[in-house]
């Protein structure tokens, strides 16, 4: 599943009165729960928002969203247009530790608000870490993730890869492209970004980032961060706590 379009973001509090009823468009609203009361109501029957958990919503299906008024939905949440659209209410409970849960804090925390570029960007690469039913194709595409997501301290070695799969690296690509639209090594470096990213903004200086993740050099690391995210690690970090301490979320 890839992003064809962002059509809006951000982090908050429901408004007022939120209630939609009967719903029926061409988007699906991705949403992240972080607290309150909220419902999912499809054909008489009423699902709860769980905290911590991923929704998201049909394209062209009518249903219903609405919460308690005195327990009011804090959640971050994106309008998207996907391919393949999502056809039924998806729910995914996001496990600390896991790649979705690095997806999902970088999309919350760490993308300004109006770069809308990287947010798809980011959106694409937490809809690729959804779990979903595998056919064989999708099982050799999973194996070769899993691996990548154990790479930290070193770049992925594909011919590695392909002996331990037991696949030529040229099929590898493919079936991983055909299934995640994204190639292993583009995969592995937007991982390796976010991590190095949730690092820096938990205090990390770049020179132990860089050391971390198996950079040969702190200029090594900057080159590929700025190629990456558009700006330096010092600038990039300045930059979002600026916008972070700008952006408080109301009191409820």
């Amino acid at each position: 599943m890839i992003i064809q379009n962002l059509l809006w973001f951000n982090e908050s509090y429901t408004h007022d009165n939120w209630v939609y009823k009967d719903v029926c468009v061409g988007f699906s609203r991705l949403y992240y729960i972080l607290d309150g009361e909220g419902y999912y109501e499809e054909n008489g029957k009423a699902i709860r928002f769980k905290k911590h958990h991923l929704y998201l919503t049909p394209v062209k299906k009518p249903f219903t969203l609405y919460e308690n008024p005195e327990n009011k939905l804090l959640h971050t949440y994106s309008h998207i247009i996907t391919v393949p659209p999502v056809t039924a209410l998806t729910e995914i409970e996001v496990t600390e530790g896991t790649p979705l849960a690095d997806a999902v804090a970088l999309w919350r925390k760490y993308i300004p608000s109006g770069d809308a570029e990287l947010i798809a960007h980011t959106i694409s690469f937490l809809l690729s870490c959804l779990p979903k039913a595998l056919t064989p194709n999708d099982r050799l595409a999973k194996k070769t993730r899993d691996m990548l997501d154990r790479f930290e301290a070193k770049t992925p070695n594909m011919d590695t890869i392909s002996r331990k799969l037991g696949y030529t690296r040229e099929h590898i690509t493919r079936n991983f492209l055909s299934v995640y639209h994204t190639t292993p090594k583009k995969y592995y470096n937007q991982r390796r970004m976010n991590l190095a990213l949730e690092k820096l903004m938990g205090g990390a200086k770049v020179k132990n980032v860089a050391e971390e993740l198996g950079f040969s050099t702190p200029y090594a690391f900057s080159k590929a961060f700025k190629a990456h995210f558009g700006l330096s690690p010092e600038k990039y970090v300045t930059s979002l706590n600026k916008e972070i301490q700008n952006n408080f979320l109301p009191n409820k």
